[in-house]
């Protein structure tokens, strides 16, 4: 028998059927996460973490890796 997740439990989802269809979900928005990061996404917003303020850093995170990106392609073009 499958785990039944509690914030599913009315509609009788499973928490692989609830994953996939988050899943879908954030395809259809465009939000780049690959299954990890929406898991591990979903796990902190679980333990408690506000999940405004979690996308925030992911948008923060991703402008910091494209600016070191950027320096680094420039640095190569340089020497």
């Amino acid at each position: 028998m499958e785990e039944v997740t509690m914030s599913a439990k009315g509609s009788g989802m499973t928490a692989k059927e609830t994953f996939q269809t988050l899943m879908e979900m954030s395809k259809l928005l465009n939000t780049g996460l690959d299954e990890t990061t929406l898991a591990l996404c979903v796990r902190l917003c679980e333990c408690g973490a506000n999940p405004e303020s979690l996308a925030k850093v992911i948008v923060e995170l991703r402008r910091e890796v494209a600016a070191l990106n950027m320096d680094k392609n420039q640095t190569k073009q340089g020497q």
